[in-house]
């Protein structure tokens, strides 16, 4: 059988003399896979996020255990070898998408750059948008002129072009409206499928786990509380804090996930 994509073991980040914000995390993630990161503010969601991208800056420290990506220990990786793998390897669908598009640049440019970087042919980049379904007009205009689910589908349809084995989608429907939304969630599908990465979806918004998820994990306060398949969890939630947050899902949604 062969290792996963991702294996993390008894992985603890503490602040400096502070609070320990991941508890001894252990998990798989297999290439392909479509797993489900969930937890209350505060629970760890976003420093593991930065673990895994080698963002992780004082006065947060890597206590202990260890991150294997394809088999190689990510501490041991040097700084010319992260920036390869950010972006090639593992890319980042952020909470705020206007955080990786630069405001002076047309967002034509920026695929095409994205394209050149993963030696894809100029049509790609417009067979990237379609899939995401963006018009092409979007191609002229600059990040200020998007939306922002438009946004978050311009940074699915670079990681179409560049074809990572991991895509981290950081809280992707955050704050946009139930339309939006499901606009981004069929771009996040379109990608995953294109590409066959394996996709580690940081959020809240059970809809996410429902229409994408394979797996979940639970983290309460840096430690993970519950691991299920997602059907089971969205019916039978283990943890107390699992069955919380189906709760509030299901109260404002006014029926059953």
């Amino acid at each position: 059988m062969p290792d996963p994509l991702l294996q993390i073991r008894e992985l603890s980040v503490q602040a400096a003399g502070g609070p320990v914000l991941l508890d001894r995390l252990t998990f798989d993630l297999a290439a392909g896979e479509r797993l489900a990161l969930l937890g209350g503010s505060g629970a760890g969601k976003s420093v593991l996020a930065q673990c895994l991208l080698g963002l992780l800056q004082p006065p947060l420290c890597w206590r202990s255990g260890s991150i294997r990506w394809q088999g190689q220990e990510m501490s041991l990786l040097s700084s010319k070898q992260w920036h390869a793998l950010r972006g090639n390897g593992i890319f980042l669908i952020f909470q705020s998408p206007g955080a990786l598009l630069d405001p002076l640049l047309s967002v034509g440019y920026q695929l095409e750059q994205v394209a050149q970087r993963a030696q894809r042919p100029p049509a790609a980049v417009e067979q990237a948008l379609a899939l995401v379904q963006l018009p092409a007009p979007v191609l002229h205009r600059h990040a200020h002129q998007l939306s922002g689910g438009m946004k978050q589908r311009v940074l699915c349809a670079m990681a179409l072009l560049l074809r990572p084995q991991l895509v981290i989608a950081d809280e992707p429907t955050s704050s946009l409206d139930d339309e939006t939304a499901q606009e981004v969630l069929c771009a996040l599908l379109a990608m995953q499928q294109a590409t066959g990465c394996a996709l580690l979806l940081i959020t809240h918004d059970l809809r996410l786990v429902r229409q994408h998820a394979q797996r979940v994990l639970v983290l309460e306060r840096g430690r993970i509380v519950e691991q299920a398949p997602a059907e089971r969890f969205l019916t039978a939630p283990a943890s107390r804090a699992g069955a919380a947050l189906v709760q509030a899902a299901r109260w404002l949604d006014g029926q059953s996930l």
